[in-house]
């Protein structure tokens, strides 16, 4: 299992998906040093640089670039062998199709969560470190707490998507509207409809989550008409557990009682 994972990531990194996301994970790295460059401004209105870090982790992270990046690279997981006619030649070799799965799914998720890791400590460092260490060791706990809900919700993310592209023959556009549409819609809706999101297991892990629902004056109003519970930190772990399980087997299952020959890829 160890040598395919290694296969699937020299694979995984040589494509230009890869190094396209790699390229969009700078984009909050520059946001950061722009926020640096006018960071005297922002002192004079009472904003910290470093205080604007859970924030853009919040919108540019938790909910767009790690999104974003397991759409991309969990949909290919299945579906890229399958267009490349490659799938056949795989599942004839004498390795269970559960193994190649997970090696696969592994192999993917590692290689999302390098792209997150470096852009999100690169933009930690960035408004961090001018502050002089001890701002950057007193923010280090909220940093690692930040990139571990990225790195849970990223692997129940590409897990789902791997079972999209396992199942649909346009599983990056199925997976942009599950995830901007879906998911980004009812994850702030009072009542349990959110419950069906994997995002709002996510904001239950993130830090200074009461604080982003307090200052949305519509989701006050919705949550005082229509009651609504929230998910204990640790059901909300074994939740996303669960689902990256579910979601992977679902990909074996999908192999396992599906059929494929080239003339039909």
């Amino acid at each position: 299992m160890g040598f395919l994972i290694k296969f699937f990531i020299r694979d995984g990194i040589q494509s230009r998906r890869t190094l396209w996301l790699g390229i969009l994970g700078l984009f909050p790295v520059g946001l950061a040093l722009i926020l640096r460059l006018f960071s005297s401004p922002l002192a004079r209105q009472g904003i910290e640089a470093a205080a604007l870090f859970p924030r853009i982790g919040f919108l540019l992270f938790l909910h767009f670039l790690m999104p974003l990046v397991a759409v991309f690279i969990g949909s290919g997981l299945i579906a890229d062998e399958v267009e490349g006619r490659t799938l056949p030649y795989l599942l004839v070799r004498p390795i269970p199709r559960a193994v190649l799965v997970m090696s696969k799914a592994l192999a993917g998720w590692l290689t999302s969560a390098v792209i997150l890791a470096i852009s999100i400590a690169a933009v930690h460092a960035i408004l961090a470190l001018p502050g002089g260490l001890d701002v950057w060791w007193g923010d280090l706990g909220e940093f690692l707490r930040i990139l571990g809900v990225l790195l849970l919700g990223l692997a129940a993310y590409t897990a789902f998507f791997g079972m999209l592209g396992a199942l649909l023959k346009h599983p990056v556009l199925a997976g942009l509207l599950f995830t901007f549409g879906w998911e980004n819609m009812v994850s702030f809706f009072p009542g349990n409809v959110k419950f069906f999101t994997i995002v709002h297991y996510l904001h239950t892990l993130f830090p200074h989550m009461r604080q982003f629902q307090s200052q949305n004056i519509q989701t006050q109003l919705l949550s005082f008409i229509i009651k609504t519970r929230g998910t204990a930190p640790a059901l909300a772990i074994g939740i996303l557990v669960a689902l990256t399980a579910v979601f992977t087997g679902g990909m074996v299952l999908v192999l396992m009682t599906r059929e494929y020959r080239l003339d039909e890829v």
